[in-house]
């Protein structure tokens, strides 16, 4: 069985977001363990002090190694460490998916202003950045990143071939979609979907993923392996707009 554990400062906090919709059922099922531990259960009474100030530097707090050592040594010998760090590569479907084939992970979830770097110097921890910005501590990111790594288990959605079919994976953004009612604020649903024409309507739906992706990403559009029919649509999308 696959075990995911995650060091907070605030496992009340962390369960709730892991308690709801497909992935709270799936850790619900038993089909993988999650475990959700204070990092406060390895500091030393009476105080239960995981930070200190830093050396040079009295402005902020930082995770003490002594501390996060006790509670790595408490988890698994094999296990992975994954922490979020804006230094680290970019967390995105490919890592997820990668991550997904471990049996057991350790995310810590730092805060204040990081870990003692003696830390990251002892053990091979795994950072991964979601984004130039910064957030109050490491919960919210580890929370996105094991979402997405249990995407990927067989059995967390109930249509395998949807997570195959998510927008980014494509290497495109997803299409317009719709449901009703069909006419809502004098706005109607594209007539092209109801037609009946499956050929016109995937023809539809790949050029309005051409075009948002053009005009809402267009880092993925340079990233994308175009075939010479896909060329054209992008480039009447491209003289449409112009004229």
């Amino acid at each position: 069985m696959k075990c995911i554990t995650v060091l907070t400062l605030y496992p009340d906090a962390f369960r709730a977001f892991m308690e709801r919709g497909v992935v709270g059922r799936y850790i619900a099922s038993g089909a993988v363990q999650m475990r959700v531990q204070s990092i406060r259960d390895f500091a030393d009474p009476p105080h239960y002090k995981v930070d200190d100030y830093p050396y040079s530097n009295r402005k902020s707090m930082v995770l003490r190694y002594d501390v996060l050592q006790r509670a790595i040594h408490a988890q698994g010998a094999s296990a992975r460490l994954i922490m979020p760090d804006p230094g680290g590569k970019v967390f995105d479907h490919r890592a997820a998916s990668a991550l997904a084939n471990d049996d057991e992970m350790v995310f810590i979830s730092p805060a204040f202003e990081g870990v003692d770097a003696r830390f990251m110097q002892t053990y091979p921890v795994d950072c991964y950045s979601m984004g130039d910005f910064i957030v109050t501590n490491g919960d919210a990111p580890v929370a996105i990143m094991v979402e997405a790594i249990l995407r990927y288990m067989p059995g967390v959605v109930g249509c395998a071939d949807c997570v195959m079919d998510d927008s980014i994976l494509s290497g495109l953004l997803e299409f317009p979609q719709y449901c009703s009612p069909q006419v809502v604020d004098n706005r109607a649903v594209p007539d092209i979907l109801l037609s009946g024409n499956h050929a016109a309507i995937s023809a539809w739906k790949t050029e309005q993923q051409l075009r948002r992706t053009l005009y809402m990403r267009p880092d993925l559009i340079n990233e994308f392996p175009f075939s010479e029919s896909l060329g054209t649509i992008i480039d009447q999308i491209v003289l449409e707009d112009t004229q």
